[in-house]
């Protein structure tokens, strides 16, 4: 009876180490380091450095749940719009990597709204981008509003100036959300 108790305890001993996921302080330090001067360079509008930075953790790190999540952070950082080097295309796309790869991740909440919130943004540019080239296209798409070329030239202007200042409307409604976001991630304990 008292091997049976002393096997179970140590079979229920192995068991719940193995549910344990296992700590590597270095890897912990290198983390908040690596963040906190990634953080430091982007507010200091240096994305190059804190590119750099997040690449050499996630090559020290490789195969880390940290290095894993490194990804997410660049992808944020490529969409901010700050970043002169990012571009929304880019980071909505490293976003999706980032949620395809780990349905685990970190940030994943915050990597879903801030892939909702780039692909508006994109949105609202590619009507600006539309807006632009108005005198040389005689029909335009601008969200669910047809500009159709029987319209005249001025009509299409005007329609297309409403349908840009709502457009920035919601590009400032989503860019109040990137900020309170970007807070967010920068202070994880509040």
């Amino acid at each position: 009876m008292n091997k049976c108790f002393t096997l179970a305890v140590i079979t229920i001993s192995i068991a719940a180490c193995a549910q344990l996921p296992t700590l590597d302080p270095q890897i912990h330090n290198d983390w908040q380091r690596s963040l906190y001067y990634a953080r430091a360079n982007v507010d200091a509008g240096n994305y190059f450095a804190a590119q750099k930075i997040l690449d050499e953790f996630g090559r020290l790190h490789a195969g880390t749940r940290e290095a894993r999540e490194i990804q997410f952070w660049k992808a944020a950082y490529m969409v901010d719009p700050a970043n002169a080097s990012g571009s929304l295309e880019d980071g909505i796309a490293a976003l999706d990597g980032y949620l395809a790869s780990d349905s685990s991740g970190w940030y994943r909440n915050e990597a879903i709204v801030l892939r909702r919130t780039a692909a508006v943004a994109q949105g609202v540019a590619n009507q600006a981008k539309a807006l632009a080239s108005a005198d040389s296209t005689p029909t335009i798409v601008v969200k669910d509003t047809v500009v159709v070329g029987s319209k005249s030239r001025d009509e299409q202007i005007a329609a297309l100036r409403d349908q840009l200042a709502k457009s920035k409307d919601e590009l400032a409604k989503v860019s109040a959300e990137l900020e309170r976001i970007k807070k967010r991630l920068a202070n994880p304990s509040n």
